[in-house]
């Protein structure tokens, strides 16, 4: 059985792959225009959060069932952290 809280985990989890993407899009055209090293980097680092946020997404379908209950506002907690901080890359990329 799912709780609100794992559902809500969910659904951020599938929001932070649409921010990451974003800003896998923002920098992959930003190193074509620039060929520069850190913006290189800067893509790596967005493929590596998009594998990232993939897995979670999985793994919290795969074990829903598992995760305690108690467990899930915390789950949570993180999803709404590394949304804010991937927002706020973004943010600073865009401006």
């Amino acid at each position: 059985m799912t709780t609100l809280w794992m559902d809500l985990s969910l659904l951020l989890g599938v929001a932070n792959i649409g921010l990451t993407i974003v800003l896998f899009t923002l920098y992959r055209r930003i190193y074509a225009q620039t060929k520069a090293t850190f913006s290189l980097a800067l893509l790596l680092f967005a493929g590596a959060f998009i594998v990232q946020n993939l897995l979670v997404v999985y793994s919290y379908l795969a074990t829903m069932p598992l995760i305690p209950d108690s467990l899930s506002p915390f789950l949570f907690g993180i999803g709404v952290t590394e949304a804010a901080g991937l927002g706020a890359i973004l943010w600073t990329a865009l401006n």
